[in-house]
């Protein structure tokens, strides 16, 4: 099967999954598959959007720079998520892997081809287009209602449930974004970042090791934390 379709982490996803064999054998005779290193860029902002991307391994960062230079990360992408699906000329983020990323890359003419022989491809692009505005209205709403305890309470959730799917992990995961990261996505300071994982293991929430480890200790008590709205 072509690009190794089969192993692929994105096989279950909610595109890859819709198709058959068949089908995903005919879809993947188009890709192309890329190679990032961490730390390299998939795409940039302003670039042209001639191509779009589906992750095979590895997690992104959805990211794009203010006029003073500051950086505001909108989304983490993972295996099965599409990125460059946009309606304009040009992308509106740059793409950051956050360790060596494996993606399948198409040229958007040749998709665009590919939908009127295979209409649920397109359908469920559009799906997937969707899911991540919808994770990023999620966002603005946590950002503009909760304080840093919360925040960082509704992101653990988040993220355990996004890396649940792909490494199986039971309470215990590695998180593959620093605090900088976590500070850019969630608006804070790293230092808010890291007083607030303190807090939540001080009161018991988490455990945290040196490597960056996390364990959930009391999933239902961390989630009434990200629920509750500030006043």
């Amino acid at each position: 099967m072509g690009l190794a379709c089969q192993q692929c982490m994105a096989r279950n996803s909610a595109l890859c999954s819709a198709m058959d064999d068949k089908e995903i054998d005919y879809l993947f005779s188009f890709a192309h598959r890329v190679n990032v290193g961490e730390g390299a860029y998939l795409l940039h902002e302003e670039d042209s959007s001639q191509y779009v991307y589906n992750l095979s391994s590895g997690v992104c960062t959805l990211e794009r720079l203010a006029s003073d230079g500051r950086r505001q990360i909108m989304a983490f992408v993972y295996p099965g998520d599409f990125i460059g699906i946009i309606s304009g000329p040009f992308y509106s983020v740059s793409v950051q892997a956050l360790a060596p990323v494996t993606a399948c890359r198409w040229n958007m003419k040749d998709l665009q081809g590919l939908y009127q022989s295979h209409p649920i491809l397109e359908q469920k692009v559009h799906e997937i287009a969707s899911r991540v505005l919808a994770v990023t209205m999620d966002q603005l709403f946590v950002l503009g209602r909760k304080n840093a305890v919360e925040r960082i309470a509704y992101f653990l959730l988040y993220i355990d449930e996004r890396q649940r799917k792909f490494d199986g992990h039971s309470d215990s995961f590695i998180l593959p974004m620093t605090r900088i990261d976590i500070a850019d996505y969630l608006g804070v300071t790293v230092e808010t970042v890291s007083r607030a994982f303190s807090s939540l293991k001080s009161r018991g929430y988490i455990e945290l090791s040196q490597a960056w480890v996390v364990t959930l200790k009391d999933r239902k008590g961390l989630r009434e934390i990200s629920e509750h709205i500030s006043g």
